[in-house]
C-alpha cells in the first residue's frame, strides 16, 4: 500500500509525464517535416528496432481495437499491400524492357512473366534466393538492384521455350 506522499509523488509523475507527451505532440505539429526526416533517418539506421516496433504497434491495436476497428485496419492492410506489389511489379518489368515479351512483343500485363534467360529458375528457387514467387521474386530483383539474366515474356513463349529446350519457338523460325 503506498503512503499519502507516494500517491502524490505518483500523480505529479503523471501529470509531468502528460504534459510531456502534449509538449512533443506540439513539437511534432510545427516541425512536421523535420521531425518526419528524422523518423525516416533513424528508421534506416535502425531497421530490425523499427520493424519490431511496428509489429508491437500492430499487434497491440489488433488486440485493444473492438471488431469493427479491427476489420478496418485489416482491409487497410490489405489495400496498402496491393499497392506495395503493384508499384514492385511495375518498377521490375520498367528495368526489364516495360510491359512487352522481348520475344514476340505481347503487350498484355496478364499475360506476361519475367524469364529466367539461362533456365536456371529451378535452382534459384531451390537455393532460396527469394521467398516464393510473385512478389517475393520481384523484391528480390529489386533489392539486388535488377541483375542481368532476366527478361520479360509472354507465358507462350516462356511455355514454348521450356518445352523447346531453351529456344522459343519463334526464335527458331528467323
Amino acid at each position: 500500500m503506498k503512503t499519502p506522499s507516494q500517491a502524490d509523488n505518483d500523480a505529479k509523475a503523471e501529470l509531468k509525464r502528460q504534459r510531456n507527451r502534449e509538449a512533443a505532440a506540439r513539437y511534432r505539429e510545427r516541425n512536421r517535416e523535420r521531425y518526419n526526416q528524422r523518423m525516416r533517418d533513424w528508421r534506416k539506421a535502425n531497421p530490425d528496432r523499427a520493424r519490431q516496433m511496428a509489429l508491437e504497434h500492430r499487434n497491440r491495436k489488433l488486440a485493444q481495437d473492438d471488431p469493427a476497428a479491427v476489420a478496418a485496419f485489416r482491409a487497410k492492410e490489405a489495400e496498402v499491400t496491393r499497392r506495395t506489389q503493384a508499384r514492385v511489379k511495375s518498377e521490375v518489368y520498367e528495368a526489364y524492357g516495360g510491359y512487352k515479351c522481348r520475344c514476340c512483343g505481347e503487350t498484355e500485363p496478364l499475360f506476361l512473366s519475367i524469364d529466367h534467360v539461362h533456365n536456371d529458375g529451378a535452382a534459384m528457387r531451390k537455393a532460396k534466393l527469394y521467398s516464393g514467387s510473385g512478389t517475393g521474386f520481384y523484391q528480390w530483383l529489386r533489392k539486388n538492384k535488377f541483375p542481368d539474366g532476366f527478361q520479360v515474356l509472354c507465358m507462350n513463349c516462356q511455355v514454348g521455350k521450356h518445352k523447346n529446350g531453351g529456344v522459343c519457338p519463334h526464335q527458331q523460325k528467323v
